[in-house]
């Protein structure tokens, strides 16, 4: 009767509710179901994402001698066998239900965190929203470098206004008829067309004469050396010049003609040359020639050498 009497107060002592979320034990089942209605445990739950598991009885056999615990009764009863202690004290196997807790109530999320969430969730879409609005900014932003070849003369580069130049800058420029009037040809130029060649003697006197002008006097601007873009002054007017640069071609075959009309006058002081016999009468020779130019493509050629001689001179430095 009295082993009876300890074998059931060692297994009421053996009972235990563990809450291993909470690190809650004890052996009243009151206290138990109380501690899984606390918001403690509630959030111990969230935080552990424990998931609701089906209630199991965990049976756990002892030794009423050493309280040695075995998982199964076979084990127990072999271990009887051999204990040390006093066999006339040998206890009926007990058999200790462990009850598993299954909380009482379903899985609720804190409102705290969920609107942590929220509030987190949103700032990082407003994050991207102002990123990709940045990128469209940027992308739809125009170049600030335009086309220099518009025929509306409003061209920019970088920050120079080609038509405020033209019209404003060099308002007061010379019309072109007026700057060929003006050329006062000199013999030594001539004599430099009759000694250098056509090509170097008419660059000579045209780009002498540009040079010698206030670059919002000049008659003529070039905008791009290597298209060789010509605006010409003519009437008081800005007008490009046509691809074929038929304008600026007149003016070199104008340019050629003021310095032919020198010849009488170099003549005129050099009378020796109308010796045959006289080394002057060759040069007079070598010098109209010269200033003559020549025929069809080989002249266009010579003009587009003149040209390129002149783009080189006078293209507008835009910085």
């Amino acid at each position: 009767m009295y082993m009876n009497t300890l074998n059931k107060n060692l297994a009421k002592k053996m009972q235990k509710f563990n809450c291993e979320s909470c690190d809650f034990h004890t052996g009243n089942k009151t206290n138990y179901d109380t501690h899984l209605l606390t918001r403690k445990h509630r959030n111990a739950v969230i935080l552990n994402t424990i998931e609701p598991k089906s209630c199991k009885i965990l049976q756990q056999h002892v030794c009423s001698n050493c309280n040695t615990v075995y998982k199964n009764r076979s084990g127990l009863w072999y271990h009887l066998k051999k204990c040390k202690e006093t066999t006339d004290n040998l206890a009926v196997p007990i058999t200790v239900p462990i009850p598993v807790p299954i909380p009482s109530q379903p899985l609720v999320l804190d409102t705290s965190t969920v609107l942590e969430f929220m509030k987190q969730n949103q700032e990082f879409k407003s994050l991207i929203i102002e990123q990709q609005n940045k990128i469209i900014e940027l992308s739809n932003k125009p170049n600030t470098i335009n086309n220099t070849n518009n025929t509306n003369n409003t061209n920019n580069t970088n920050n120079f206004n080609l038509n405020f130049f033209l019209n404003e800058t060099c308002k007061d420029a010379m019309n072109i008829n007026d700057f060929i009037q003006n050329l006062n040809i000199q013999l030594k130029e001539l004599e430099n067309v009759g000694n250098n060649g056509y090509v170097v003697g008419i660059s000579d006197i045209i780009v002498s004469r540009i040079k010698g002008l206030e670059i919002s006097k000049r008659p003529l601007h070039c905008t791009d050396a290597k298209r060789e873009t010509m605006y010409i002054k003519n009437e008081n007017e800005w007008n490009k010049d046509n691809e074929d640069k038929s304008k600026l071609k007149n003016i070199i075959g104008q340019v050629a003609k003021e310095n032919m009309r020198k010849i009488p006058e170099w003549r005129e002081q050099n009378p020796e040359c109308q010796d045959m016999h006289n080394t002057k009468y060759e040069y007079c020779m070598k010098l109209m020639r010269n200033s003559l130019g020549d025929l069809d493509d080989k002249q266009d050629k010579m003009d587009e050498k003149i040209i390129k001689n002149i783009a080189k001179q006078v293209t507008i430095d835009k910085q």
